[in-house]
């Protein structure tokens, strides 16, 4: 993803939802990792980056 490649990390090389999302794209990256995530069955994950995201306002509105 574009945020490792512009060296944005963090201590034990943890990023957040809200380290994403600060960076161009950052958006658009979490919703294909949430999609990537559900398509795998990986729901827990996904549900969380989403609950992350609507804590932070960034939730699609529909």
């Amino acid at each position: 993803m574009a945020y490792m490649q512009a060296g944005v990390h963090r201590a034990g090389g943890r990023l957040s939802v809200a380290d994403i999302a600060a960076q161009p794209g950052g958006i658009e990256a979490l919703r294909c990792r949430v999609h990537e995530l559900r398509s795998r069955g990986v729901h827990f994950a996904a549900n969380a980056i989403e609950q992350e995201m609507a804590a932070l306002d960034l939730a699609p509105r529909g």
